[in-house]
């Protein structure tokens, strides 16, 4: 019975001593292939496990921000907008060369609406678009609306996102590094929980990195093309006075809109006088008839009296 009971503690003994000697070479192999997410001591255990790697690797991608030399060498990430109120004495011609040209300068239309001149109201229209233009053409465009109307408000707004865009980048950088360190990683688990718990730090990373990646083509997509609000009003007038007017030319100007108010005023009494024709006809018929009739009783009434006072 003792010599069993010997054999059996030297068997296991040597059981021991063979599975220390295979996990130290894993954990050695691991480590240099891998990085540090592996303990030669512990192995995958709680005290030094894949979370503890996790965190560090978070926090060394979290410092890989951009520095000042990352942002002096790329080139400026700029998004440009503009604003433009522009008036126009020809409506649906300013509207057709301004499609013309979106479309010559390789842009598109993004949204736009129209206001006014309906079925019961002939008012003055009005319209806004929303237009994205590739930025090379960004001042060309520019020149050209002003070229075809009369702008009389412009706002130009850009946005410097160079700083923004080189910490995303470097972000993503220290991501998908963490992420090949998991992948390969994963090649050395063994167990399902290992693999499980690997993965879940997978899908963690790989999340940051589609967002990451979200942003990013978002702000390609605002730099390479500039987006213009252009509003445009229909006026029957353009005005010519200047932005720092004298006396006599503010005197000219007001008496030449108050000349023209008043001729719009008649051209407006005219247009309506012949547009109620129909009405003042329908009214004016009846109104007749009934005179004629009281005209012709007077006569009547007169004539009898004055043959009863002979």
């Amino acid at each position: 019975m003792k010599r069993t009971l010997i054999i059996i503690l030297t068997l296991a003994l040597a059981a021991m001593t063979l599975c220390g000697c295979g996990a130290s070479y894993a954990a050695d192999s691991a480590t240099s292939e891998a990085g540090s997410y592996y303990d030669s001591d512990f192995g995958w255990y709680e005290d030094y496990d894949v979370e503890e790697a996790v965190v560090e690797a978070a926090e060394s991608s979290s410092s890989s921000v951009y520095d000042d030399s990352d942002v002096e060498s790329s080139s400026r990430k700029l998004i440009k907008n503009r604003t433009m109120d522009v008036q126009t004495v020809e409506y649906d011609q300013f509207i057709s060369d301004l499609k013309t040209y979106v479309s010559s300068f390789g842009g598109y239309i993004e949204s736009s609406s129209e206001s006014g001149n309906s079925y019961y109201s002939s008012s003055l229209r009005y319209s806004d678009f929303t237009i994205r233009i590739p930025a090379d053409y960004y001042d060309e465009f520019a020149e050209a609306v002003g070229s075809m109307a009369t702008v009389t408000y412009s706002y130009e707004y850009v946005n410097d996102v160079t700083s923004t865009y080189v910490d995303i980048e470097a972000r993503l950088t220290a991501l998908e590094a963490e992420r090949d360190s998991f992948l390969q990683l994963m090649e050395k688990a063994e167990t399902v929980e290992e693999i499980l718990q690997i993965q879940s730090y997978l899908t963690d990373v790989n999340y940051e990195i589609e967002s990451y990646t979200a942003r990013l083509n978002t702000y390609d997509d605002q730099i390479s093309y500039s987006t213009f609000y252009i509003y445009v009003s229909e006026v029957r007038r353009i005005s010519t006075e200047s932005s720092n007017p004298t006396v006599f030319e503010r005197i000219k100007s007001n008496l030449s809109d108050n000349f023209y108010d008043i001729g719009e005023g008649f051209k407006d009494a005219f247009v309506w006088i012949v547009s109620a024709i129909p009405y003042i006809i329908l009214v004016a018929v009846p109104v007749i008839i009934v005179v004629i009739i009281v005209r012709t009783a007077v006569k009547r009434s007169r004539k009898k009296k004055q043959e009863t006072e002979e």
